[in-house]
C-alpha cells in the first residue's frame, strides 16, 4: 500500500511531456513548426535521449507531432487528438512503430490458404501456413490494430514466440532464416470489418476498418505476410514520404 505521506514521484518523461503539451498548447511551438531537436531537448531538461524520446513518443500518441526519422518532432495539432501517428520512409521505421505499440497474441492455427488470401500474399491455393492473430494496442492500452499474420509453415516452432516479444516478428523470420528482408510490399484497402476482427477491435461487424497488407520476402521468398486490420478513422493515421527522383 502505498504511503499518502509520500506520493510517488512522477516520472520524469511524464514531466517533460507535460511541459512540452503545456509549451504547444501555449503556441510555443506553433502547429507546423518543429520542436527542438533531441540534443536541445536533453540540455533543456538535464536528461538523457531515452527520457526525451519517450516524452516525444507520447506526444506522438496523442496526434500532437509526428515524428520521421533524421526531420525532427513536427507539431501537428495544439491538443491531444486519441489519434496514433504512424509515420515511415523506410523498414526501419515500421521497426520503430512496433517498439512504440504492444503485440498481444490471441490464436495460433494451422491455415489452408483460400483462394483469396492466396492471391493476395502471392502463394498457391490449398497450401499449409500458419497464422497468428495478435491484437496492437497503444502503449496506454488501447486496441489500434487487430493483426493476422501468416507465416511459412517451416516457422511454425519460432513464430509464436517472436510474436510475443518485443519488436517485429518479421525481424526474427529473417534472423531465423539467415537472410536479410529485401523488399517490403504494401497495400491498403478500406473494408467493412469482418466479425472476427470487430471481435478483436470491439466494434459492430460491418464497420468501416482500415486493411494494410504487407509482405515482407528475402532473397528466397516471402518470410511473412501481415493483414493490419485498423479501428476506424479515429484512432489512426497512415503516413508516408515520397522523395521525387531526380532528373
Amino acid at each position: 500500500m502505498s504511503d499518502p505521506r509520500h506520493p510517488p514521484k512522477t516520472p520524469r518523461y511524464v514531466e517533460i511531456f507535460k511541459a512540452l503539451r503545456k509549451d504547444i498548447a501555449a503556441g510555443e511551438f506553433a502547429v507546423g513548426a518543429l520542436l527542438p531537436s533531441e540534443a536541445s531537448l536533453c540540455a533543456r531538461f538535464n536528461v538523457s535521449r531515452f527520457t526525451v524520446r519517450e516524452a516525444l513518443r507520447r506526444l506522438q500518441t496523442d496526434g500532437m507531432v509526428s515524428r520521421v526519422q533524421g526531420a525532427g518532432s513536427r507539431v501537428l495539432r495544439d491538443t491531444p487528438s486519441g489519434i496514433f501517428v504512424q509515420n515511415y520512409r523506410s523498414v526501419s521505421e515500421l521497426t520503430q512503430y512496433a517498439a512504440e505499440t504492444n503485440l498481444d497474441l490471441l490464436k495460433v492455427e494451422d491455415t489452408i490458404l483460400d483462394e483469396d488470401v492466396a492471391a493476395r500474399i502471392g502463394q498457391n491455393t490449398g497450401e499449409t501456413w500458419v497464422l497468428l492473430r495478435s491484437l496492437r494496442r497503444t502503449p496506454e492500452g488501447a486496441p489500434l490494430a487487430c493483426v493476422e499474420s501468416y507465416v511459412p509453415h517451416r516457422f511454425k516452432d519460432i513464430a509464436p514466440d517472436l510474436a510475443r516479444q518485443s519488436g517485429p516478428i518479421y525481424a526474427g523470420l529473417a534472423k531465423a532464416a539467415g537472410e536479410a528482408i529485401d523488399r517490403v510490399d504494401q497495400e491498403t484497402q478500406a473494408l467493412p470489418a469482418p466479425y472476427q476482427i470487430a471481435d478483436a477491435l470491439g466494434m459492430a461487424e460491418g464497420a468501416p476498418v482500415l486493411r494494410i497488407l504487407r509482405r515482407y520476402a528475402s532473397a528466397s521468398g516471402l518470410l511473412i505476410a501481415s493483414f493490419n486490420w485498423h479501428h476506424g478513422g479515429d484512432r489512426y493515421i497512415h503516413r508516408t514520404r515520397i522523395m521525387l527522383e531526380r532528373e
